[in-house]
């Protein structure tokens, strides 16, 4: 493939990659970089941490910035009938250097992570005609209706529903203005696809540094479970954790009664502390480096009910060589996943409970699961493998005519 310039805008700084929001502009950042072509980052920094090391690979420009739903952007964002989460996003200074960048420097693409930052697709649009891929880590679409169908309380589902149909309409848009939309869930691309129809939709996932991790049984617990997230200030990383501790453990307790639970991540709420105090469940907090409480696990718990994308965690776990229990939603961002081959997919407490025994109890069951896990993310998530697609990505691009493009474009967005 011949060389290419690449400007990208991140919603973080993505270094330490340690992060869902770091973990694939990173790689995917040093993948292109050691294949020759030239990265130009722009990224929010929401706090003071070492991001030199990401230097090697590109130019990066940070600017400090700390996305927040204040009360004059959600008034802001009711006026407009513009969701908050893409009102807080707009920063001028951002705007204008990418601009800047854009005018002066021969880019062959720009690519936004996450419909969050959408506003810069339609500055750019219509200013400077370029090549555009958005980066779709979520549809916040699927994860607003979600949401809104948990409540119980009626005023939060009210507004939710109002909040879903202002992301439905923000999202079909951007859809329609980007060249190529890459969502990192295969359900995902099935949603955008239906969402904004004529837009190109395609489904390319984050990867996994399966080298960084070596499948092992030594300090491997019989009876320990591990649920592992980056933070709990994500709802629907409360959700899963909430529910797996208060109706999902008292079942398996009942059954493995010294059975424990380990939980990984910062930001963790008071009341988590309360579950420590039972003796049953470990708080590590967040862990630079994974593997060590992963060593421990037989079962990695992955109950997510809420959210979208694809669960990094799952991927993680195959990599680490451990046998996963997840939910439908857990598992609906990996395609070609079967139930019973590289994971357990079970949809009740009970049946979760029931899957997460037999895996602590039955060894053959669970050694299967680790070796066929681990044989699915090398073939399928190796960053090599996911690298070269997005290098095909960008090769489709650089033999297009932006001009037809963007004329196509903004026709069917005024149709809107």
């Amino acid at each position: 493939m011949e060389f290419m310039r690449i400007l990208r805008i991140c919603q973080d700084v993505p270094y330490p990659p340690n992060d869902g929001v770091r973990i694939e502009p990173f790689h995917t950042t040093k993948y292109l970089a050691g294949r020759g072509h030239e990265i130009t980052l722009l990224a929010f920094q929401s706090e003071e941490r070492d991001t030199s090391p990401l230097r090697a690979y590109c130019e990066l420009h940070a600017i400090p910035f700390h996305a927040r739903n204040s009360l004059p952007n959600i008034v802001r964002g009711l006026i407009e009938r513009s969701p908050v989460n893409y009102v807080k996003y707009r920063d001028q200074r951002m705007l204008e250097l990418c601009l800047d960048l854009l005018r002066n420097r021969a880019y062959d693409a720009l690519v936004v992570d996450y419909s969050a930052l959408g506003w810069y697709v339609f500055q750019v649009r219509k200013k400077i005609q370029i090549p555009i891929i958005t980066r779709w880590h979520n549809v916040d679409t699927l994860i607003w209706e979600r949401w809104a169908e948990s409540q119980s309380n009626p005023v939060k589902r009210v507004l939710g529903r109002r909040q879903y149909e202002s992301v439905k309409r923000y999202e079909s848009k951007l859809a329609l203005a980007s060249d190529v939309c890459l969502t990192v869930g295969a359900r995902d691309a099935e949603l955008l696809r239906e969402l904004a129809p004529g837009a190109d939709v395609r489904f390319l996932p984050p990867g996994v540094d399966v080298d960084h991790y070596t499948p092992t049984e030594e300090g491997q617990e019989p009876a320990s479970i591990l649920f592992m997230s980056s933070n709990y200030q994500w709802h629907a990383n409360w959700d899963a954790v909430e529910w797996l501790y208060r109706e999902i453990m008292p079942l398996i307790w009942k059954r493995v009664p010294d059975a424990k639970l380990y939980i990984t991540g910062k930001d963790m709420r008071p009341e988590m502390h309360e579950w420590e105090a039972t003796g049953r469940v470990i708080l590590t907090g967040f862990v630079p480096d994974e593997r060590a409480v992963i060593a421990k696990a037989s079962v990695m718990a992955v109950p997510m009910r809420l959210g979208g994308g694809i669960k990094l965690k799952v991927l993680t776990a195959f990599a680490a060589g451990r046998a996963v229990v997840t939910t439908p939603a857990g598992a609906e961002g990996i395609p070609e996943l079967i139930d019973g081959e590289q994971l357990l997919i079970r949809d009740t407490p009970q049946r979760f409970a029931d899957a997460a025994v037999e895996v602590m109890e039955n060894r053959p069951l669970r050694q299967r699961l680790e070796a066929n896990g681990r044989a699915f993310v090398c073939r399928h998530y190796d960053w090599k493998v996911i690298g070269a697609t997005w290098e095909d990505v960008l090769a489709s691009l650089s033999h297009s005519s932006p001009l037809g493009f963007v004329r196509g474009q903004e026709r069917r967005i005024a149709e809107l």
